[in-house]
């Protein structure tokens, strides 16, 4: 290891890179329990706050007419007091990566775009009418697609829109093939999931 370490050296391969090697989020498995307060700590799979943290869920009658996020990330002190968690990137239990989009939302896909999907109930101002009341009949939540770029931290919706301008024009013969497939409208996950397989991120 230490003849690896000083061969590395003379590279130029900093102790930093060096100890990087194998353990960002794109290069293992292992994801590192807790909370990512920026998009580096995530990309680098370093959560810079541990302990017993615990997501909580809100109900649809809450999200609809409190306009409140699905969830909410809370950490619990020795005493068990929990404390609502403010200001954070994302969110690892251990298993499973979140994006803070409209609460906690589960990165189903991780590669030189990261996917995952906001699923949010559309939400209703409270009036004079309303107010106080809960009913059981609110809409279904709307899901909308969206990517990250692993190498800039920048999210995109999964639009045509984006796909021609943002997300594929790193890969010239994969934008050709987009442009050339009459059904590419129906098909835009199948050219991110392309494009992952095809580009590693640079950082």
């Amino acid at each position: 290891m230490k003849k690896l370490f000083y061969f590395l050296l003379l590279l130029g391969v900093s102790h930093t890179a060096f100890a990087q090697v194998g353990h960002s989020i794109y290069d293992t498995h292992q994801y590192n329990k807790g909370i990512y307060k920026s998009f580096e700590e995530f990309r680098n799979n370093e959560p810079s706050q541990t302990g017993n943290i615990v997501i909580k869920g809100k109900t649809t009658a809450a999200q609809f007419y409190l306009l409140s996020a699905p969830n909410e990330l809370y950490a619990v002190d020795n005493n068990g007091k929990e404390h609502k968690i403010k200001k954070y990137w994302g969110y690892c239990d251990g298993t499973n990566l979140y994006v803070r989009d409209n609460g906690l939302q589960k990165i189903e896909e991780v590669g030189y775009y990261c996917l995952y999907q906001v699923r949010a109930i559309p939400t209703s101002t409270p009036n004079s009418a309303t107010a106080g009341m809960v009913f059981s009949n609110t809409p279904p939540a709307v899901v909308t697609k969206k990517v990250i770029d692993l190498s800039t931290g920048t999210v995109y919706g999964i639009t045509l829109y984006n796909m021609k301008k943002y997300i594929l024009p790193k890969d010239t013969a994969l934008t050709r093939e987009f442009y050339q497939d009459p059904n590419n409208k129906e098909r835009l996950i199948y050219y991110i999931q392309k494009f992952n397989q095809r580009n590693t991120p640079n950082w």
